[in-house]
């Protein structure tokens, strides 16, 4: 999802270093924290956010990975998942509902909210609290990222909501503890789409407001105490929470759009305790000592990739173009741009860890292979890459220019930043060939990387995620007939449309899985460091001080 924004903000505001050994760049080995540990209680961590500030902390319209980071803390949501690592991270359990019960069809889901969640503004967290988070979400004056349809677009009464016919969900229903949810068509993938952030349960009467709510009122460990754009967030723990979840500190103060470099220099020495966002590129194989005790490395379902524009008149639209691409790219050249640990190279659009994913040699990840793309493309051309604007995109955009050239194939680079490269990229028409982009899960299913990124039946005018413009009809049948399946025949279906997409029609070039690379102070204790598998990030909820 476009919430993981990976050629901006953070990875690339500081100049990177390609004089970074490659065994650096490959697969990394985890080194997470004692999960679990229950640690000292109380104290206050203080957290730089350098490059960049929150998108909004209101729950309808978040859309960023280092903000979900932060919204893992106040949000409350039916089912969530626990502050553990994987395996036991990326299964949800019951939060302010018990699990729920499930008609014999499939369409019905019944969830029972359990007493004693209050806001902490005192007011009390009831089954109306998620349907108006609902309806909120999907109210179109809201502008909410959650209202996209791969979400909830199962729902009775979706497209009416949506369409602005109706201000609320029809296929929702409260009736005293009981949410009652109803589906027109059966999506085994549901209960991971209801608990994403945006459905979190809000305050009565919270405003539909499309530029968001600061500070609004929150159940979960947490709450927004302050914040000031550009500036200073603080987050406290809800007095009013009596959930299981484990809520550590007492305060976490952020000092907002630090300078990355410096702010690793802080976090050196003790003056802050963590950089939500990130880490100089250039810096990090310093840290390779400090493994498992201050630097901690751990996977993403994440992947980074090349769209190749397969729209009609584009150059390529056709596929053995695609195929040369596949070919000319040089991955482990691609990798080496972000730094040491980066991740790991790839070929495909599924990453390790979603199910149905299997590792099949397709394209060279081992280097490019010219020869082998001049068999499928030897007539030249231009092309123009649409890419950011710093650090790293500016080297991967070299390294493409480089190997297109190889193959006779000139090129325009035109950079942007990355709010407006994915604006440009996602409107239908827009003239580029390939953009340099990236994706990190929503949930945990190979839908919400194949049916949302490839799907052409998802392709709109405007705020596209589908950047190759890929609209075939075999994958397009093979993908709806992936979605309503469930267990081990879901995850065989995606992962045979996954092997096609990449070997047949080639819309990508898939090239890295990026690792989470976090650097904490000595102030805090390693045995409390929690990577949180589905947000992607440290758990701050679990953290603690010496």
């Amino acid at each position: 999802m476009q919430r993981r924004l990976w050629l901006s903000i953070v990875a690339i505001a500081a100049g990177l270093s390609l004089l970074v050994a490659a065994g650096f760049a490959g697969a990394a080995k985890s080194a997470s924290g004692v999960a679990g540990k229950a640690g000292k209680t109380g104290g206050t961590l203080n957290v730089n956010l350098s490059a960049t500030d929150f998108d909004f902390l209101d729950p309808a319209l978040s859309y960023t990975s280092w903000t979900w980071q932060f919204t893992y803390l106040t949000n409350l949501k039916l089912l969530n998942y626990p502050d553990k690592p994987r395996p036991e991270g990326s299964q949800l359990v019951a939060e302010a509902s018990a699990l729920p019960t499930v008609s014999a069809d499939g369409k019905t889901y019944t969830f029972t909210i359990k007493p004693g969640f209050k806001f902490n503004t005192g007011e009390v967290v009831t089954a109306q609290s998620f349907a108006d988070a609902i309806d909120r979400t999907l109210n179109p004056k809201m502008q909410s990222p959650g209202a996209q349809d791969v979400f909830l677009g199962a729902v009775v009464g979706y497209a009416d909501m949506v369409g602005g016919k109706s201000t609320h969900l029809a296929g929702v229903t409260v009736k005293g503890a009981a949410l009652t949810i109803k589906l027109a068509t059966v999506d085994p993938a549901f209960l991971s789409k209801i608990s994403l952030p945006f459905f979190a349960a809000i305050p009565k009467g919270l405003p539909i407001n499309d530029k968001g709510e600061r500070t609004p009122a929150m159940a979960g460990p947490y709450y927004i105490k302050s914040y000031e754009v550009g500036r200073q967030a603080v987050f406290e723990k809800n007095p009013n929470y009596k959930g299981g979840r484990v809520a550590n500190l007492d305060r976490i103060v952020v000092t907002i759009n630090t300078d990355l470099d410096q702010s690793f220099l802080q976090v050196k020495s003790g003056q802050s305790d963590y950089d939500a966002g990130g880490l100089p590129p250039a810096q990090v194989a310093s840290l390779a000592p400090l493994l498992g005790k201050q630097f901690f490395v751990d996977t993403q379902l994440e992947v980074d990739y090349v769209a190749l524009n397969t729209s009609a008149g584009r150059f390529f639209s056709d596929v053995n173009a695609r195929k040369a691409a596949n070919n000319a790219v040089d991955r482990p050249a691609m990798l080496r741009a972000r730094g040491a640990f980066a991740g790991k190279r790839t070929d495909q659009q599924l990453p390790p860890g979603i199910a149905g994913f299997r590792d099949e040699k397709i394209y060279p990840i081992a280097g490019a292979n010219v020869e082998k793309a001049k068999s499928f493309w030897n007539k030249g051309g231009k092309i123009t890459i649409y890419t950011g604007n710093k650090g790293a995109a500016l080297i991967q955009a070299q390294v493409l220019q480089f190997n297109f050239k190889q193959i006779g194939v000139d090129t325009d680079i035109k950079q942007f930043t990355s709010a407006v490269l994915y604006a440009k990229a996602g409107t239908k028409g827009e003239a580029y060939d390939a953009a340099l982009v990236g994706w990190g899960s929503d949930y945990p299913d190979a839908s919400d990387f194949l049916d949302v990124l490839l799907n052409g039946q998802n392709i709109h005018d405007t705020n596209n995620n589908n950047l190759a413009y890929f609209n075939v009809p075999e994958v397009n049948t093979a993908l709806n007939k992936a979605a309503v399946l469930g267990g081990d025949a879901r995850a065989k279906a995606y992962g045979n449309v996954d092997v096609m997409i990449a070997a047949k029609y080639a819309p990508w070039v898939a090239y890295d899985n990026r690792n989470e690379r976090s650097f904490i102070s000595t102030r805090m204790d390693p045995a409390c460091f929690v990577f949180q598998p589905i947000y992607a990030k440290m758990d701050l909820a679990a953290a603690c001080l010496k």
